[in-house]
């Protein structure tokens, strides 16, 4: 079951996010929390313990180097549109009270260089955890709407 939270800011997403993983793993299931909001706070609302110490994928620059083969010389313009992620969960999450958590950071904007390579890893980081996994997915997804194009 997948299931991603998203909508208006200040509206109880993440609470929501929270609860449900929290039910879901109290029933028994396995359960997967995923924070793609960059006002990241699902750690502490489950109560993960040094919820401010977690660092989210986005940030780990020479892990998505290394998966998307980009080479800093060429500023990122070439590199590897389908990165090998299925291990990246059980490396990169933490787990607490039966809910493994990953916090995915934030897909980052125009105007401060090509982030091509980091938006590719966490794109294929999703897809992996909705398509691949079996387990219960929760996602607290960042306010509006419009990331769900991308």
């Amino acid at each position: 079951m997948k299931i991603a939270i998203s909508g208006k800011g200040g509206v109880g997403k993440t609470l929501l996010s929270a609860f449900l993983a929290r039910a879901f793993a109290v029933d028994g299931w396995e359960v997967i929390a995923i924070d793609a909001d960059p006002d990241a706070n699902l750690a502490a609302t489950l109560g993960f313990p040094d919820s401010e110490k977690i660092v989210p994928i986005s940030n780990l620059k020479e892990l998505i180097d290394e998966r998307t083969q980009t080479k800093p010389s060429q500023g990122g313009r070439y590199f590897k549109l389908n990165p090998k992620v299925d291990d990246l969960l059980e490396t990169y999450s933490i787990k607490h009270n039966g809910i493994r958590l990953m916090m995915m950071g934030e897909m980052k904007r125009g105007g401060g260089g090509c982030y091509c390579p980091e938006n590719t890893l966490l794109s294929s980081l999703m897809a992996h955890l909705l398509l691949a996994r079996q387990e219960v997915v929760v996602m607290d997804m960042s306010a509006g709407i419009e990331h769900l194009s991308r």
